[in-house]
């Protein structure tokens, strides 16, 4: 990471947001060089102000985040510097995300024959249904976009919040250039969740919101709004993290029901 595009401690005029001082955050985990910039406080409007930082982004160089953490508080992992050296976002364009979908499928029936274990099978047919033991394959992109009042009543809902500004090509190149560790109950490193975050952002428009000590947010700008769409794309989201929505929801049915209600996507790992 180029460090000189990171802001300098203090106050901050970026664009049309001046946002309260902040400082620069390391990697104590790694090197210790420097990762991020944050807040020391809450940004009012945050939901508005994340907006317009993402709007500046392509001339800025920097995705806005808003942080989180364990209940609530952003102590972990932004305050205590909870971070890994970057990884090399290089490595994604090798990254096959049906694959890795498609394992992690394939990866729920644990080598059980779901055929000759009746309860098993019930607990697939519940978590998987409509779909059964074949991954789908991804979800087809979708092309309607937020109508401006809808996009306009998901960020006034969100809360004020301290927000994190990081260098990046992407915001789903955000999760490995920090070195976020999240991940560790399937993944050595954020780079596959990376992978799969660029393909949504492809397909759905979907930016990263929020980022947590062991969970994230997106903002679909373009999500499903099809009982059919967004169960292929909730099939996708059963695999890729413990629990999802915010309601521990776990399986496709639930998931697709959730993300008609809301473009805003939670995931959670254990």
């Amino acid at each position: 990471m180029a460090t000189a595009s990171l802001p300098e401690d203090g106050e901050l005029q970026l664009g049309p947001v001046r946002l309260p001082a902040g400082r620069r955050i390391s990697a104590s985990y790694g090197s210790g060089a420097p990762v991020a910039w944050i807040t020391g406080r809450d940004v009012p409007g945050a939901g508005r102000a994340w907006a317009a930082l993402s709007q500046a982004q392509p001339a800025t160089g920097l995705v806005p985040v808003l942080l989180s953490g364990p209940g609530g508080q952003p102590e972990r992992p932004w305050d205590r510097e909870e971070f890994a050296d970057p990884a090399d976002v290089g490595e994604l364009d090798s990254l096959d995300v049906t694959a890795c979908l498609q394992d992690l499928w394939d990866d729920l029936s644990d080598g059980e024959d779901p055929e000759a274990d009746e309860e098993f099978r019930a607990y697939l047919q519940e978590k998987l249904g409509p779909f059964w033991r074949e991954f789908p394959g991804l979800a087809p992109a979708e092309d309607q976009p937020l109508s401006a009042p809808e996009l306009e009543e998901v960020l006034s809902a969100l809360p004020d919040a301290r927000i994190g500004l990081v260098p990046a090509g992407r915001p789903a190149d955000v999760l490995p250039l920090i070195g976020w560790e999240g991940v560790a109950s399937w993944h050595a490193s954020a780079l596959p969740v990376a992978a799969v975050l660029r393909s949504w952002e492809d397909r759905f428009g979907a930016r990263l919101l929020e980022v947590g000590l062991a969970g994230i947010r997106v903002l679909a700008g373009r999500p499903p709004r099809s009982v059919r769409a967004a169960q292929h794309v909730a099939a996708e989201h059963v695999v890729f993290c413990d629990e999802c929505a915010g309601r521990g929801l776990t399986a496709v049915s639930s998931l697709a029901t959730s993300l008609i209600e809301s473009p805003v996507w939670t995931f959670w790992w254990d």
